[in-house]
């Protein structure tokens, strides 16, 4: 089983935890990692460290998702990074970790970490082109 770090700004990795277990049930190696403004470097990536061990005990991998690219959880998150063994995907939302939670086992985890980024993008809609398909801004884009 593939496990699974999100390390966020805030509390948004939390909420994003609770917001999938509250649809889908209980998850299982499963971490948050919160960056608040008053934590050291040292102290995040210690957090961080102890999150990969913690979620990463069965040897099938590690993801970590991050809530964006350049911020202070994915630039930590780097030094952890280890092919076939750790990979991180940035710009986390609702429906990637419902995605991740339901196909951590059995799928590998650079397979899963590429299937997630692309389930990520693809949950972005503007619901306008949605509700009508056939409107000339639909078309545009």
């Amino acid at each position: 089983m593939v496990g699974l770090v999100i390390a966020t700004h805030a509390r948004l990795g939390h909420e994003l935890i609770a917001a999938a277990e509250m649809i889908i049930g209980p998850s299982e190696r499963v971490r948050s990692v919160t960056v608040e403004s008053s934590m050291s470097v040292d102290a995040i990536r210690q957090e961080l460290g102890k999150a990969v061990v913690e979620v990463g005990s069965d040897g099938d991998g590690v993801l970590i998702m991050t809530d964006m690219f350049g911020g202070t959880p994915s630039n930590l998150g780097v030094a952890f990074l280890d092919p076939g063994k750790v990979e991180m995907v940035t710009g986390v939302n609702l429906p990637m970790v419902l995605k991740c939670l339901n196909c951590q086992e059995g799928m590998p985890l650079q397979e899963m970490a590429a299937l997630l980024r692309a389930y990520g993008q693809q949950s972005i809609s503007l619901v306008r082109d949605l509700l009508n398909p056939d409107s000339d801004r639909s078309k545009a884009n």
